[in-house]
Formats: C-alpha cells, sequence, structure tokens
C-alpha cells in the first residue's frame, strides 16, 4: 500500500465518524482559504473545488498551472498531480470510492475524460459513446459521479444535456434540460456544473437563472431560482449542491452571493457574502463544493482564491 493510498484510507475512517450535520446553516462564517506551503507559489486559477464525500479531501483543478491540487479534510495541502500530454489543463473532477479520479482535460481540440489513479498515473481515456441518433458532438463542461461510481454524469453544452454513462463511456441516457422550450431557445439551457449529492444529481443553468434537481436515473424532482439581478434572485449561477436538509445551496457567479433555497415552493431562504476583494467576500466565483462535515468551498477563477465556510450546509454522507 503506497503511503498516499494509506493516507487516504485514514481519512475516509475519519469522514465516517464525522458527523454530517454537526454545523448550522443559520451563522455563515469565514473559515480562511486553501494555500499552498511554497512562498510564491499560489492557486492561479481556481476553476474547479471538488470535495469527495468518502474521504473529506477537497481537489483543485488549476488549468492555468496544469495541475490539480490536493488538500486533507482540514484544509492543509497533501500533494499536486501535474499534468502532462495525458493530462493537461484540467477543468474538473469527480473522485469514486476507490480513489480513482475522472478528470476533465484537454486532448486535442477539445475536452476529454480521463481517467488516473490516487498517485496521478494515468490509467485510460474514456470515449463517450452510444450516443442517440441526432446528437451533435458534444461540448463537455463539467462531470460528476454517482456515490457508488458506477454512473458518469456529463454536462454536455452543445446538445444543452447532461448525459449518463457507464464507467466505460457509454451513454445510457441524458437529461434533456431544455425539453419544454422551442428549438431556437435551446442554447439558453447549456449547462453549467452537474454534482451529485447523495441520491440526487443537481445541474445550474446560468443563463436561465435556474438549478434543477434529478433522480440519478434522471427523473426531474424539481426545480429553483428566481431570474434576476435583485435580491433573492438568482442573476447567473454556476454550481450548486443539496445540503442534509434538502435545500440547495447555490453559487451566483454574477450577483457574487451564496443563496439557499426550498424546493417544494421555490423559495429563496437566505443569502451571503458578496462582493469584495477582502478575506470571505467573492469576486467572480466559479464553483461550489459542500462536505460531510459542513464546509463550504468556493473557487474563484478570477484570482484563483478557494475559501473555505462553515454554516451553509453539509453534503449528504456517502452510506456507510
Amino acid at each position: 500500500m503506497t503511503g498516499r493510498v494509506l493516507l487516504r484510507t485514514l481519512a475516509a475512517l475519519l469522514v465516517v465518524l464525522a458527523s454530517p450535520a454537526t454545523v448550522s446553516a443559520a451563522e455563515v462564517r469565514y473559515l480562511g482559504r486553501l494555500s499552498l506551503p511554497v512562498a510564491g507559489d499560489d492557486i492561479a486559477y481556481g476553476n474547479c473545488v471538488t470535495a469527495d464525500p468518502h474521504t473529506g479531501e477537497v481537489f483543485v483543478c488549476d488549468p492555468r498551472t496544469s495541475r490539480i491540487l490536493i488538500f486533507d479534510r482540514e484544509g492543509q495541502f497533501e500533494a499536486q498531480i501535474l499534468g502532462g500530454e495525458e493530462l493537461a489543463s484540467p477543468e474538473d473532477l469527480a473522485v469514486d470510492p476507490e480513489g480513482f479520479l475522472l478528470v476533465l482535460a484537454r486532448r486535442g481540440p477539445g475536452l476529454a475524460l480521463v481517467e488516473i489513479d490516487f498517485d496521478g498515473r494515468f490509467r485510460r481515456e474514456v470515449p463517450i459513446v452510444d450516443l442517440p441518433e441526432g446528437s451533435v458532438p458534444p461540448a463537455l463542461g463539467s462531470v460528476a459521479l454517482s456515490l457508488d461510481g458506477d454512473r458518469i454524469f456529463l454536462a454536455d453544452g452543445a446538445n444543452s444535456k447532461v448525459w449518463i454513462a457507464d464507467r466505460d463511456g457509454h451513454v445510457l441516457g441524458g437529461i434533456d434540460l431544455g425539453a419544454e422550450d422551442p428549438e431556437d431557445e435551446r442554447s439558453e439551457w447549456a449547462p453549467g456544473h452537474v454534482d451529485v449529492s447523495g441520491d440526487r444529481v443537481v445541474v445550474t443553468i446560468p443563463l436561465r437563472g435556474r438549478v434543477l434537481v434529478y433522480t440519478l436515473e434522471g427523473a426531474r424532482v424539481g426545480g429553483v431560482g428566481v431570474r434576476g439581478s435583485g435580491p433573492l434572485h438568482l442573476g447567473y449561477p454556476t454550481a450548486a449542491a443539496l445540503d442534509t436538509e434538502g435545500h440547495v445551496v447555490v453559487l451566483d457567479a454574477q450577483r457574487m452571493m451564496v443563496t439557499r433555497w426550498r424546493i417544494a415552493d421555490n423559495e429563496c431562504l437566505s443569502e451571503h457574502l458578496g462582493l469584495g476583494d477582502a478575506p470571505g467576500w467573492l469576486y467572480f466565483p466559479y464553483d461550489l463544493a459542500l462536505d460531510p462535515a459542513g464546509r463550504a468551498y468556493v473557487a474563484q477563477s478570477a484570482d484563483g482564491r478557494v475559501q473555505v465556510y462553515g454554516g451553509l450546509g453539509a453534503a449528504p454522507a456517502p452510506p456507510r
């Protein structure tokens, strides 16, 4: 067993022992930011942040420096995976229960899905095949995995869909995000980030100011969001997650806020943070992740900051 795998196993045990709902969503607190131990080295472009629900570890994609940064569940730097020919400019990733990473990275003119092990060794490219007839070549922008690691969810801006595939890339079905709209308006339903929260798939629709929620099989559960730039609205939501109370926690890149919504009546329950460059405030945030211990991570592409908060809710813990 390698040192990295041993550390991962110990981290997974700590997550199992941690209470998933120890932090109330009533009071949001700025806890700090993720940082690197070497002076002069920092996150250059915080394009995505992923909290592994199995271990609590946090992964940050930094496409500008072509690397993946790994932090432990307390926010301390652990390791980095450097990009190369098989892993250039990582844009998004998901982690399975065994520690394998599925990464959207540059290969040729577009993004491809690459599988690597926990030590950063390239395993294979996962081609997306068996797309339905009439589909155009996909423009992949985000990836997520079911908690058991069996199903891949891929946000496709070219087809305005989220594809559901097996681990070999065979498409099993798709979520048609703009099914109820005319064909000439389908481009407005291009997805932002796709995430899995427990047994639900959460997809942001930035141009529509909406967040949609589905089952793992692709059945619509509901959605939240009132499009607009004023209070209790969504301007340009780029990432979202469900907390343990079933509320939708949404990152709004236009309003520079995090909001919480109730699905049943599409009500915005609270909004937090806001525009600023001081610690704790937001400047063009892009991605959000919750962990089972009640920490929230917000990645900013503009200045590379990944900030950590308490009180925004906890992610559902994986089955034991």
